[in-house]
């Protein structure tokens, strides 16, 4: 029997990966709504018709319809295919009295030919028909099947399928390249299918597919896996933020929302993912995908498992009608707390479009109220050399005097919790102790284990736990705080005063200060830099800069005694230019020594070697032609 539940479970669970997870609610709706409203003030064709045929999808007034006619009517001496294709569908929505000229309708015939491609084709045809101008299908079926021919692309797929819905005739021959289409979807997660394009090129696929079925008269080979599939990409993308993406998705969820093949199924919550005993009920919605109702439907709970354990609680249980909603009583089946997946089918009478239907799973929670019981609290001595001292304490009062404990010691607080439905003893995710000193309200947490028989415990050694009460000894508040995600009323109840006392001084907060203390300004971190080294004595730095002029003064005496000819000596531009540059260099060297660094100092030399170069060169060319003249003349 075993064998035979979990088999089922799992059959659910892969049916449930049909299931859609949303659907365009009214608040989605709003917000498109809106975005198409903006879209009403653009001054160009394609973006005025998608938010003109986007607000009629909806359903919703457009305003200002003969302002719009006359903005059309403008652009329509326009020649260009598109824009012609963008205000047909806009006029037809609104009625206007726009038609095209003799000259504008023998272009867009001309296009119909086999050397056009498939996107001139689905404007051509998709203006033609919208001023009203009958299509030749055999001609326009031949052009179709020679452009595919040369470019199947999945747009070009969608447009054909697009064109082949409004023909009459046979159209097998293109609404044979649905399967191929649909092959190329790619999966995402495994949960949802689209093509290479986004949304738009995946909306023009689909829809087209259904107009062209229902066209035909068959249904379009395409799955209902394949369908839900496409559905809930369809519904994940709800958030576009485009006129031309928002209009491509309301119009192949008007499509797949109302078609003679395939209609996907939302069973989504309509009420809080919780029940308890006060609150026993949930309710789910089952709608469309544009929430709208599908009328009288047959809405069963398969199974409720919980997550934790895999445990079943309930089967194939009739969910009861509601205002238009479904309800069902989980709490009748005395589940245990914790998180339940909820598998919803449903059905209609001689209804067989529905897909998605079977095994849709829904998360909720089965909330309880515990109880704390048996709590006791007290002390020990840390070397267990003599019996625990233990007090009773009754949820909620407070332990009546305080509580002393010093380093030698340690601190024991012992409680069950009990569920009140079952009556048995559960563990919760979160059971702490807060011991908040009172004077400087610094606060420390400890968490509660529970044992193997799910009894809590809570031992406190006081000589161990020192440090991380920084030894600030003196008067604590203890709390016991438990709580968990599918626990009605999460806890905090003071048990006790306690007087602990610590071996080692305080280390905390001064005993005078105020919790708000803990966040003055404080003082202002400064850097310290390092001490200078202690610079040389005197008469060694005086000793070094004799050595270092020392051998310029050699170099001036030797002069001297040697005797200088300036007879060679020269005063022109070059000679001055050299000389000069020579002595700033010199300059700079000196400069460099005293208080340049090297990147200002290497600047510097590229702008004096320069001048110091040419002058120089210049400067000892006189000098040897002024020798090689006096050689001649000797």
């Amino acid at each position: 029997m075993r064998v035979i539940v979990i088999a089922f479970n799992i059959l659910l669970l892969c049916a449930s990966s049909l299931g859609i997870t949303s659907f365009l609610n009214t608040n989605d709706q709003s917000r498109l709504k809106d975005i198409l409203l903006s879209g009403l003030n653009s001054e160009d064709a394609a973006p005025l018709d998608y938010a003109i045929r986007g607000l009629a999808l909806l359903d919703s007034d457009i305003p200002n319809k003969d302002g719009l006619c006359q903005k059309l009517s403008a652009k329509l001496e326009s020649q260009n295919t598109e824009t012609l294709f963008h205000i047909g569908k806009a006029s037809s929505v609104l009625s206007c009295s726009a038609q095209l000229s003799t000259t504008q309708k023998e272009k867009l015939e001309a296009a119909i030919t086999a050397s056009s491609g498939v996107s001139e084709l689905f404007f051509a045809t998709g203006a033609l028909s919208s001023f009203g101008v009958s299509l030749d299908a055999p001609k326009v079926l031949k052009a179709l099947n020679a452009a595919l021919k040369k470019d199947d692309s999945i747009s070009n797929l969608g447009q054909a399928f697009q064109i082949a819905s409004i023909l009459d005739g046979d159209v097998s021959s293109i609404f044979g390249r649905i399967e191929d289409a649909v092959v190329q979807a790619d999966q995402v997660d495994g949960k949802m299918l689209q093509f290479e394009g986004g949304l738009s090129v995946t909306a023009l696929v689909i829809s087209g597919a259904y107009k062209l079925a229902n066209t035909v008269g068959q249904a379009p080979l395409i799955s209902k896996e394949q369908a839900n599939k496409f559905a809930e990409y369809f519904v994940s993308r709800k958030s576009v933020q485009t006129v031309k993406g928002i209009y491509y998705l309301l119009e192949v969820t008007s499509v797949l929302s109302d078609n003679a093949f395939h209609i996907p199924v939302a069973i989504t919550l309509a009420s809080k993912a919780a029940v308890s005993k006060s609150e026993p009920k949930f309710q789910v919605r089952v709608s469309n995908i544009l929430g709208k109702s599908l009328g009288s439907l047959n809405v069963v709970a398969d199974s409720a498992t919980r997550t934790i354990d895999d445990a079943v609680v309930l089967s194939q249980k009739q969910l009861t009608p509601k205002d238009g909603m479904f309800e069902l009583d989980l709490m009748s089946s005395n589940p245990g707390k914790g998180v339940y997946k909820v598998a919803l089918s449903a059905s209609a009478t001689d209804e067989s479009r529905l897909v998605g239907n079977v095994g849709a799973l829904v998360e909720v929670k089965v909330l309880t109220k515990i109880a704390i019981e048996e709590t006791e609290i007290g002390t020990a001595d840390s070397d267990q050399s003599t019996a625990a001292k233990l007090k009773k304490i009754t949820y909620p009062q407070k332990l009546d005097g305080s509580i002393e404990a010093d380093s030698h010691q340690k601190l024991i607080l012992k409680f069950l919790l009990r569920d009140t439905l079952t009556k048995e003893l559960v563990t919760v995710h979160q059971a702490f102790i807060r011991l908040t000193h009172r004077e400087s309200q610094q606060e420390i947490f400890f968490v509660a284990e529970p044992d193997v028989n799910d009894a809590y415990k809570f031992d406190l050694d006081l000589a161990t736990k020192a440090k991380d009460f920084l030894y600030l000894s003196g008067q604590y508040s203890m709390d016991l705080i438990v709580g968990d995600a599918v626990i009605e009323n999460p806890t905090v109840w003071q048990v006790a005063e306690l007087q602990l006392s610590f071996a080692a001084p305080s280390a905390g907060l001064p005993k005078t200060s105020k919790a708000s203390e803990m966040y003055r300004v404080k003082p202002e971190i400064k850097h310290m830099f390092r001490e200078p080294e202690k610079r040389p004595p005197g008469i060694v730095s005086n000793t070094f800069t004799l050595l270092v002029i020392l051998p310029f003064v050699i170099f001036i005496v030797m002069v001297s005694r040697l005797g200088i000819n300036f007879s060679s000596l020269s005063f022109s531009l070059s000679a001055l230019g050299f000389h000069l540059s020579i002595g700033g260099i010199f300059v700079l060297f000196v400069s460099f020594w005293l208080y340049l660094n090297m990147f200002q100092t290497l600047k510097w030399l590229a702008v004096l070697a320069l001048p110091a170069f040419v002058s120089g060169n210049y400067m000892l060319t006189q000098i040897a032609a002024k020798r090689k003249n006096t050689t001649k003349q000797n």
